[in-house]
C-alpha cells in the first residue's frame, strides 16, 4: 500500500480538486497533507470527505521549503511505499502503481519529460538512507534533482513514471515564486518572475553543493497533537551553519540572475560539470 504526501501552503482549492482521485485509488490507504504555513490554515473541514486524510501543519515557518516540508511529511506516513505529489496532481490510472517495485527502484518525473520533475515514488527505507530531502533548499528549484541524485548514488535504480498514471493542473510561473527576494543581506524585487525562478533555483543549486545534505542536518521539531485530529508540529531554529551557507548561496544566485555574462557562464559551467559528474539532473 501507498501514502500520497503532499505538501501545501496556500493551495487548498487545487488540492481540493485533486483529492477524490487520490481517495479512489485502490492501493492508497493513507494521504497525508502537510500544511506549511498557509495564510488560512487548513482545515479537515475544508473537504467533504475525509476518507485516508491525514492533516500536518507546520508553524514556525519562514520561506517555502517544501523538502522541509516533504520530510515531515513522510515522517508522519505509516506506509513503506511513498507516492509523492504536488497538490494539483490528478491520478488518472492508480492501477498502474500495482506494478510499480518501490524496493529495486524508485521513480520520478523529469523536467523535459511529460511528468513534472517534482512527482515521485521510493521506499520510506531509500528516503530514510540518505536523509530523505535537503531542507535547507527555498523557494523552487533543484530540491527534487539534489534528492534523485543521492538515491541513484546511494545505489538505487532510477526508472520513470508512467505518463498516464498522472495530470496536472498548469498554473502560471508567478505562482510558483514569491513578488520580493527577501534575504538576510538583501531585499529585491525583479518584475520577471522568470528572473525570480532563476534566482532560487540557481541558489538551491549553489548551497546543495556548497554543503551536502546528510541526516544529521534535519531540523529540530517539536510535536503535539491539534484539535480535530490535526498533528502540529513547531520547526525549531535554523542552524547556524544552514545560515551561513545559505548567505553565500544566495549572493551567488543573484550573480547567476543579474551578474555580467562571463561571471554567469563560468557558474554555469561549473554547475554543468558538476552535474554531468553526478549523472544529470
Amino acid at each position: 500500500m501507498y501514502a500520497v504526501v503532499t505538501p501545501n501552503r496556500n493551495r487548498l482549492a487545487t488540492l481540493q480538486e485533486v483529492l477524490p482521485s487520490w481517495q479512489a485509488a485502490p492501493l492508497v490507504s493513507e494521504i497525508v497533507v502537510v500544511d506549511f504555513g498557509s495564510e488560512r490554515p487548513i482545515e479537515p473541514a475544508d473537504f467533504a470527505d475525509q476518507r485516508k486524510l491525514k492533516l500536518v501543519r507546520v508553524s514556525g515557518t519562514d520561506e517555502w521549503r517544501i523538502g522541509l516540508a516533504l520530510n515531515i511529511g513522510i515522517d508522519h506516513a505509516r506506509c513503506e511505499a511513498i507516492c509523492k505529489l504536488d497538490s494539483d496532481i490528478e491520478m488518472t490510472n492508480a492501477a498502474w502503481l500495482s506494478g510499480v517495485d518501490t524496493q529495486a527502484a524508485f521513480y520520478r518525473g523529469r523536467y523535459d519529460g511529460p511528468v513534472s520533475n517534482g512527482q515521485a515514488i521510493f521506499a520510506k527505507r531509500h528516503w530514510q538512507a540518505v536523509g530523505g530531502y535537503n531542507e535547507w533548499l527555498s523557494g523552487y528549484g533543484f530540491d527534487d534533482s539534489d534528492f534523485y541524485i543521492r538515491l541513484r548514488k546511494s545505489g538505487v535504480e532510477e526508472r520513470r513514471i508512467d505518463p498516464g498514471f498522472i495530470v496536472e493542473r498548469p498554473h502560471a510561473i508567478a505562482s510558483r515564486v514569491s513578488d520580493k527576494l527577501t534575504t538576510e543581506f538583501f531585499e529585491l524585487a525583479p518584475p520577471d518572475p522568470k528572473g525570480r525562478l532563476v534566482f532560487t533555483s540557481s541558489r538551491n543549486t549553489y548551497l546543495a553543493y556548497l554543503r551536502p545534505w546528510t541526516p544529521e542536518l534535519r531540523r529540530s521539531t517539536t510535536v503535539r497533537a491539534l484539535p480535530g485530529g490535526v498533528t502540529g508540529v513547531e520547526l525549531g531554529p535554523v542552524s547556524e551553519a544552514h545560515r551561513k551557507a545559505a548567505a553565500f548561496a544566495n549572493v551567488l544566485g543573484l550573480v547567476r540572475m543579474a551578474g555580467v555574462p562571463e561571471h554567469v557562464e563560468l557558474l554555469n559551467a561549473m554547475v554543468a560539470t558538476f552535474l554531468a559528474e553526478d549523472g544529470g539532473l
